[in-house]
C-alpha cells in the first residue's frame, strides 16, 4: 500500500481489506498536522508513518478517531502525539480496555473477529489507549493555512460515529459511518440513514473517504 496524494492538503493510506485494515488519512497543515484514525496494530501505524516519511511528510501531532472499533484503534499506542475523538467514543473504548483485561472474552473476540488474531498472533493485544482530547458534538481545529472539522452524528454504523470535514480541500472523512449498524448485525437504521445523509448534503463535499474503500468522488 501506498501513500495517496488526493488534494493539496489530503493524503490517505488505502484500506488492507486481507487484513481488515481500515484506510488512514492524513490532513497536512502549515503549523501542524492531523491523521485520521488510529489503525489496527502498531505494525500498521509504523508502515503509515514510513510512507509519510518517504514522502517528506511530518508525523502527525494529532489522531482523531472516526469511532471506537478495533480495526481503528489497537495501533493507538504506536501513535505519536494527542489523540483526539468523541466523549462517546472514549467511554466506549474505556468500556472495551476494561473488558480486555478478561483472557476469556480476549480469546473469545480473537475466535469471533478473526483479523484480531492475525494482527496479534501470538501476542497479546496491547492495552488501549484512550483519548487525550475528548469534545462533545463539534470540534474545530486550526492547522495552519487549512481547517479540520470534527462532527459527532447520527450514522447506522455505530452510536459514536465521528465525521472529519477539511472545507479548503472540500473532503469528508466518513469513517465506517456508512455501513450497517455493529451493534445490530449490520441492519441499516432507515432514520440514522437519512440523517447522515442529510448532514452530508449540507456540506461542499468533492471527494468523501471511507474506512474500508478509500476515496470516492461524490
Amino acid at each position: 500500500m501506498h501513500l495517496q496524494h488526493l488534494t493539496p492538503h489530503v493524503y490517505y493510506l488505502p484500506p488492507d481489506d486481507l487484513r481488515d485494515r481500515p484506510m488512514l488519512g492524513y490532513v497536512a497543515g502549515d503549523s501542524w498536522s492531523l491523521a485520521i484514525d488510529g489503525g489496527f496494530s502498531p505494525d500498521q501505524v509504523q508502515g503509515f508513518y514510513k510512507q509519510l516519511e518517504q514522502n517528506g511528510l511530518e508525523h502527525p501531532a494529532m489522531t482523531a478517531l472516526t469511532h471506537w472499533h478495533w480495526d481503528h484503534t489497537l495501533g493507538l499506542p504506536a501513535v505519536e502525539g494527542l489523540v483526539v475523538a468523541s466523549n462517546l467514543t472514549n467511554d466506549l473504548l474505556r468500556a472495551e480496555r476494561e473488558r480486555l483485561q478478561d483472557k476469556d472474552y480476549e480469546k473469545r473476540l480473537r475466535s469471533w473477529y478473526v483479523y484480531v488474531d492475525r494482527e496479534f498472533p501470538g501476542v497479546p493485544i496491547p492495552i488501549i489507549r484512550l483519548a487525550d482530547i475528548v469534545f462533545q458534538d463539534y470540534l474545530r481545529l486550526d492547522l495552519g493555512g487549512v481547517t479540520a472539522e470534527l462532527y459527532h452524528v447520527e450514522a447506522p454504523h455505530t452510536p459514536d460515529s465521528t465525521v472529519i470535514y477539511i472545507p479548503e480541500d472540500k473532503v469528508l472523512f466518513l469513517g465506517d459511518a456508512t455501513l450497517g449498524s455493529f451493534e445490530n448485525g449490520g441492519t441499516m437504521d432507515s432514520k440514522a440513514v437519512r440523517a447522515l445523509q442529510k448532514f452530508v448534503d449540507s456540506l461542499d463535499v468533492e471527494w468523501v473517504l471511507l474506512g474500508h474503500e478509500g476515496a470516492e468522488r461524490v
